[in-house]
């Protein structure tokens, strides 16, 4: 197949790219070994050699997984395979990987062709969003300033209760905040997934798939959103990746 890989070369698969996809130049993968294409039909594996006796669990290997995936994104659509996929040789990739999948993952990478994923997460300033629950909800306030002039033993089931309201107000506040934010971006993006995420402070997380002529415009939003945010929440964006949130070849 290819001078680096051999046909009986174990191979580490990243995702799957059209078959005149030009990777970046030196680009390197796992173990800092070359990434390259395998091409069948239309479309082609984004592999690497993998010696089967290096073990692919470590958080280095992980990082260098989405590393390429995100640079062959910046060349081109790509679908991502998920972490730790190998096979045997490059022969197993053809016909177990390619061969089977190969119209179907033409379809996806033309759905894909000029996009890419963008990860936009929205974290409360935790003091500021309290202050406001508690300035909102005379109730609340009540049982707090009750809770901090009596000891904590004789203030238990105020106490539950007043976290039990506490984050029913937090979570009303999030979702009102949640379809503010989506209002504003979702306008600009093929598609939107919420990601799942924990902790009080979480507003919304979730993954937008871009068009390249939207890029700009998007971005901008964001800061806009971010600037209107500031002092309740901070914004953070990631992007352009690969589409995780939006496409598998095992799905």
């Amino acid at each position: 197949m290819t001078e680096t890989i051999g046909e009986r070369a174990a191979c580490y698969l990243y995702g799957i790219a059209a078959a005149d996809l030009r990777l970046p130049d030196e680009l390197t993968g796992l173990a800092g070994r070359p990434v390259e294409v395998i091409p069948y039909g239309a479309v082609a594996a984004v592999v690497s050699p993998l010696d089967l006796n290096d073990p692919v669990a470590r958080r280095n290997d992980l990082i260098a997984h989405g590393r390429v995936l995100d640079a062959v994104a910046a060349a081109g659509a790509v679908i991502p395979v998920r972490f730790g996929s190998v096979l045997e040789d490059s022969s197993a990739l053809v016909s177990k990987v390619l061969e089977p999948g190969c119209q179907r993952y033409e379809e996806m990478l033309a759905e894909l062709d000029g996009q890419a994923q963008f990860v936009v997460s929205v974290r409360y300033e935790e003091e500021r969003v309290l202050s406001e629950v508690v300035a909102e909800s005379p109730q609340i306030a009540e049982l707090r300033a009750r809770t901090r002039e009596l000891p904590a033993e004789s203030t238990y089931r105020e106490r539950i209760r007043l976290g039990e309201l506490v984050a029913g107000a937090v979570e009303a506040k999030r979702d009102t905040d949640a379809r503010a934010v989506l209002a504003v971006l979702e306008p600009l993006a093929t598609a939107s997934r919420l990601r799942q995420g924990a902790g009080l402070d979480q507003l919304v997380d979730v993954a937008f798939l871009v068009e390249d002529g939207r890029r700009a415009a998007f971005d901008q939003a964001a800061e806009e959103l971010a600037a209107e945010l500031a002092g309740r929440a901070q914004v953070r964006l990631v992007g352009p990746t690969a589409p995780y949130d939006f496409v598998s070849a095992e799905g």
